[in-house]
């Protein structure tokens, strides 16, 4: 199952979207992390961690070949 970090809120409380990285940004072939998770993005310039704060619940199962689009709050 892959994923692809859609909406990334920084802690200035700006939201980047994915219409302004680039296209392949924060597109992963791993295992989606769940709700709660702490993951590493990039965003233009610099990369940071950052905590899924929706899109993959746990427990929720996705059919092969689902790209999970997931939002992340920088911490």
């Amino acid at each position: 199952m892959r994923y692809w970090v859609k909406r990334i809120r920084l802690k200035s409380g700006e939201i980047v979207t994915e219409r302004e990285l680039d296209p392949d940004e924060n597109y992963s072939l791993d295992v989606a992390p769940v709700v709660g998770d702490v993951i590493n993005v990039r965003c233009p310039g610099r990369d940071f961690d950052a905590k899924v704060v929706w899109g993959h619940w746990p427990g929720r199962t996705h059919p092969a070949g689902t790209i999970v689009p997931l939002r992340v709050e920088e911490i």
